[in-house]
């Protein structure tokens, strides 16, 4: 077997190769098949985390909960990423651990069974052949790892749960309440330890007919926001103590992220994105487009998505309204109902 690039040691080669952006990774996986074997083993991953080496970030989308399109930071469509493993789900949470490693946790999905199972007589409008759907919720964690474009299995939360709070604060996963296969609401939330590999319980304050809208990261505490709630839920995992926080507004939050320390998030008991200043605690208005929107992030700033179009990003310094601009990236997605994540490779 030759070197890996004639007239230089491996070493060095390998971080050449790292210096390479990945959008071009397509036309050099093309030289030789040691190339291609190289950009695709985890050696690489090891590699690029050494001075010299370019970093980029890319917008990971999941269409339809079903698949993947990733994007560069123009906005250049790279590929897809493999499906996650399992069922079809909603009501999942997907985060990012380490800044480039994607979690795919829990969520809610269609188990079939048979009508003598169940004891059923008469047929319903959703019964397939002699069986019928019914409700379940996922424990099963997933974790895709861009260096070898595979997903492998995490350990199982405690409790299977969908539609939960999530975040991550100091490189610790939480998910907060959410629900159970019956639509029963969970009193408490889990803590996942990437570097054990283990779920924890743990208690969060009782709100009674709490509904989980987001959870987000700022100054190492999580903060956890519920639906119809104007009290935000404030941990330090430091102290292992919750906080009270009042935000003076009530929200019903169906998407939102956070840049730059903000939270920018659609009401939908008005046309406008709402932002939210944790620092300040305090609220603001940006007028959008109207229409449905789910939002993610790219190049610190805010995207929104509508349908299966990408409309706007929101660019500038996203500090005040007066500040705030609207373009259109020259993407279009191939599907429905947008969740974007943003990884680092």
């Amino acid at each position: 077997m030759g070197p890996l690039i004639p007239g230089l040691l491996d070493d060095v080669a390998e971080l050449c190769l790292t210096r390479i952006p990945r959008s071009e990774f397509r036309t050099i996986s093309q030289v030789c098949s040691r190339w291609r074997r190289f950009l695709m083993c985890k050696h690489y991953a090891a590699v690029l985390k050494m001075p010299g080496s370019v970093e980029e970030e890319f917008m990971c989308v999941l269409l339809d909960n079903m698949y993947w399109e990733v994007y560069d930071g123009l906005y250049n469509k790279l590929g897809q990423i493999p499906p996650v493993p399992g069922p079809f789900k909603c009501g999942y949470g997907l985060m990012v651990l380490d800044g480039r490693k994607i979690v795919f946790v829990g969520g809610k999905y269609k188990v079939r069974q048979s009508n003598e199972v169940r004891g059923l007589k008469v047929r319903r409008r959703f019964e397939v052949r002699d069986s019928v759907f019914t409700n379940a919720a996922s424990s099963n964690v997933y974790e895709f790892n861009p260096a070898t474009n595979r997903w492998r299995k995490l350990a199982d939360m405690n409790v299977p749960r969908h539609n939960f709070a999530y975040a991550v604060v100091d490189g610790l996963l939480y998910v907060i309440r959410g629900y159970s296969a019956d639509d029963v609401g969970i009193l408490n939330a889990e803590v996942y330890n990437p570097k054990t590999n283990k779920w924890s319980l743990m208690d969060c304050p009782h709100r009674p007919n709490f509904r989980p809208a987001f959870a987000f990261s700022f100054h190492s505490k999580l903060f956890v926001v519920g639906n119809e709630s104007r009290f935000i839920d404030i941990y330090d995992h430091r102290t292992k103590i919750w906080e009270e926080l009042d935000s003076g507004q009530t929200l019903s939050v169906y998407s939102y992220t956070v840049v730059r320390n903000k939270v920018y998030f659609m009401n939908m008991d008005m046309a406008e994105m709402g932002v939210f200043d944790p620092e300040k605690n305090s609220w603001s208005l940006v007028d959008v487009p109207r229409g449905l929107y789910r939002l993610g992030q790219c190049n610190n700033t805010v995207v929104l998505f509508k349908r299966i179009l990408l409309i706007n990003a929101i660019s500038g310094h996203l500090d005040k309204e007066d500040e705030v601009k609207l373009r259109d990236p020259p993407i279009v997605l191939s599907g429905f109902d947008a969740t974007s994540v943003l990884i680092k490779f």
